[in-house]
């Protein structure tokens, strides 16, 4: 039986039911071959040194991805060298000693252990082969231990992590479950169990949308099964399962899907790991829009989870973090116990500093909503290549971010009141439930922006056929070239700008304006046909299909111009974009004029508002990953606000910044972070934004 004071120390009425702000997601995937697990763990010295780095929640191991229980368990298989240790037991009980939940982790579908000894619960693909992961800093090479994937579809399978969920409530108070990798191998759902679940659930193709809808069904329903047990063994305890943030405009499939069945949500991004510096904005400012909590989980790595002795900047750390806060979200830092037991000092000395600054900004933060102007319904979809609509999804937050624009990523169930400005990005699917919101939208006044084959159904076909656009064969020439009409731009229009992507061909109708002609190059560039070093150049005269067209309340791109810009940066995009974005609904409310490496960020307190201003610049210096080794600085900028704002103060000394003659506000000469609040700026409307009418002036 664990100790006394575990099941005793804290009532679970008495913790949170939701996740706090400061979070360490303790991992500990620590092979059988090590000798001397938990050796020189020390319960109290463990529960001070989260103390002093500010944590007040530490999800801690009860199983890894080895297999290997750190408790006495009866269900699974303890680690051989624990040696009778109760390690998961004096976690608990030093945290709840000293007032830090303690949330539980536990594995589903890598858990190796399970793998060797029932290898009918293993994942399968179609060739009758069993499926493996991959290797996530390298694609290119074999990974040399790569984990093997068991199908948590099973019955089985479920009874068996069902026994060891019970054991754990049985032993210990616990304040949490973290349920993590629960998803299948690509197309590994051919066992006798996925095939049952197949049938009865009517996936039988074989393509990958079928299989992405079988997953997202299957995970919803092992989380219906698995939060109803945990909900009856304590009501009070989070649950969350972990697996990819899939996105999709339809809202009945991926990460929404199984939303009603979590407490809160964790979006695991490290950003020197694969997922990069733009995966989590995309995923928070999904996610914020839902109305659960939420924490971004980062980690202390110099790259990858169990990177032993790699420390991130401290730079990088707080960027990370800061961000999260800015945009409503906790935090949740990723860090591997050595196998010995004693934390690395280096490693909290960096999370205790950072965590320090957090705590510290929590009262800016408390009780604020999120100020958004324009909404970017996903590009997701499972028919689709989540990596390409991800690039889109990407580029145009990457655009409003840049312009300092307030952005919100939305789906089919989303609302839509309160935004000035909707983007249906590049591959945007309308599902039936969607095109009817975006009719109303339209009719009420909104603006919207789609580009390339944003705006069709599931089948391909228009779906807004209230934008009256009709459409030709694609051509097959491309990289193509824009030529502004001189009345839309004149400096525009002199120079023929390429844009590389292969977009639509748009017939324009009666009373819509082009703004942009398109320019077809010579000929397709081929091993026989061929100029220069790169694309061929353009001819002199315009194609009878325009690259970009005008109509009474919205905007058509025939090129995928948000991808474009995420996958190549190109600054016509971005400038063409800003533009017509401007020219709709008029200038970013906050943040004109800062610098596009200014990250910009408008919260409502009250009356109130609080802007967030964060300065670091991932730079990518090092092969593999982008790296943020120094905050920038705000000194020579200024901030300029609406005429009415009286002034704007600095949040912890109360200091107003100095207003200069043209109205703009000077920032101080400090780096990284500015908070800043804007006292009684909101007069009676909404929180939200407020639709501003358009300039009309294309």
């Amino acid at each position: 039986m664990p100790p006394a004071s575990v099941s005793r120390r804290a009532s679970r009425a008495e913790r949170a039911p939701v996740p706090p702000l400061r979070q360490v997601h303790l991992d500990f995937h620590t092979s059988p071959l090590i000798p001397d697990v938990g050796c020189e763990f020390d319960p109290a010295a463990f529960a001070a040194t989260m103390q002093r780095a500010h944590v007040n929640s530490v999800t801690v191991f009860a199983k890894c991805h080895h297999g290997m229980s750190y408790y006495p368990t009866v269900t699974g298989t303890r680690h051989p060298s624990l040696q009778g240790r109760d390690l998961l037991g004096e976690m608990i009980e030093a945290l709840h000693r000293v007032g830090i939940r303690a949330p539980v982790y536990t594995t589903v579908a890598w858990e190796e252990d399970v793998a060797h000894r029932f290898p009918e619960w293993r994942q399968l693909k179609a060739d009758g082969t069993f499926a493996r992961s991959g290797n996530p800093i390298n694609p290119v090479l074999p990974h040399p231990g790569g984990w093997r994937f068991n199908d948590w579809v099973h019955p089985d399978y479920q009874d068996y992590i069902e026994a060891h969920v019970r054991e754990l409530f049985g032993r210990y108070s616990v304040d949490g479950i973290f349920f993590d990798i629960l998803f299948h191998a690509p197309l590994a759902h051919h066992s006798a169990a996925s095939l049952a679940f197949r049938a009865r659930q009517g996936f039988a193709a074989n393509d990958d949308a079928t299989f992405r809808r079988f997953e997202s069904a299957a995970q919803a329903a092992f989380a219906r099964r698995f939060t109803r047990l945990v909900r009856g063994l304590s009501p009070a305890a989070t649950v969350f399962y972990n697996a990819s943030v899939d996105l999709n405009a339809d809202s009945s499939v991926g990460l929404r899907a199984r939303q009603r069945h979590v407490t809160h949500v964790e979006i695991e991004s490290l950003p020197s790991g694969f997922w990069g510096y733009h995966h989590f904005p995309r995923a928070a400012r999904a996610i914020a829009e839902w109305g659960c909590p939420w924490i971004g989980m980062t980690g202390r790595f110099q790259r990858m989870w169990g990177d032993f002795g790699g420390i991130k900047p401290l730079a990088a750390l707080e960027y990370e973090c800061f961000r999260a806060q800015a945009l409503g979200g906790g935090n949740s830092i990723g860090d591997q116990l050595p196998p010995r037991g004693t934390l690395d000092p280096a490693a909290y000395q960096l999370i205790g500093e950072v965590y320090r600054q957090c705590a510290e900004a929590e009262p800016f933060y408390a009780g604020s909503t999120a100020w958004r102007e324009i909404g970017i319904v996903t590009a997701g979809d499972p028919a689709h290549d989540a990596v390409e609509t991800a690039l889109s999804d990407e580029g145009a937050l990457l655009l409003c971010e840049e312009a300092h624009y307030a952005a919100a990523v939305l789906d089919d169930a989303s609302p839509l009141g309160g935004f000035a400005l909707l983007l249906l990005p590049d591959d945007t699917v309308v599902t039936p439930r969607l095109r009817e919101r975006l009719r109303r939208f339209h009719a009420g006044g909104g603006r919207l922006i789609v580009s390339h084959r944003g705006g069709r159904d599931a089948e391909g076909r228009w779906a807004l056929d209230f934008l009256p656009l009709t459409f030709a064969p694609t051509a097959p020439l491309h990289p193509t070239y824009w030529r502004a009409r001189p009345a839309f731009w004149p400096q525009l229009s002199v120079s023929d700008r390429v844009v590389y992507a292969a977009g639509e061909n748009v017939v324009p109708g009666p009373k819509q304006r082009i703004l942009i002609d398109r320019v077809l190059p010579y000929f397709q560039r081929t091993d026989l046909a061929f100029c220069s070093h790169f694309q061929a150049p353009p001819v002199a005269k315009t194609d009878r299909h325009p690259a970009v067209i005008a109509g009474k309340g919205f905007v058509y791109f025939a090129d995928p111009i948000f991808r474009e810009y995420r996958r190549s940066g190109n600054g016509v995009v971005r400038d063409v974009w800003r533009r017509v974005v401007e020219n709709l609904i008029g200038p970013p409310r906050f943040g004109a004029g800062l610098p596009g490496t200014v990250h910009c960020t408008a919260r409502r307190r009250g009356r109130d508002l609080l802007l967030t201003l964060l300065h670091y610049v991932p730079v990518r210096k090092a092969i593999e990953i982008d790296v943020i080794d120094e905050r920038m600085g705000f000194a020579g900028l200024t901030l300029r606000l609406p005429p009415h704002a009286r002034r704007a103060q600095l949040f912890g000394t109360g200091s107003e910044l100095p207003r200069r003659t043209d109205g703009a506000d000077e920032l101080p000469d400090s780096r990284g972070r500015l908070l800043i609040t804007v006292p009684a700026f909101f007069r009676r409307e909404p929180a939200g934004t407020v639709r501003r009418p358009g300039r009309e002036s294309l």
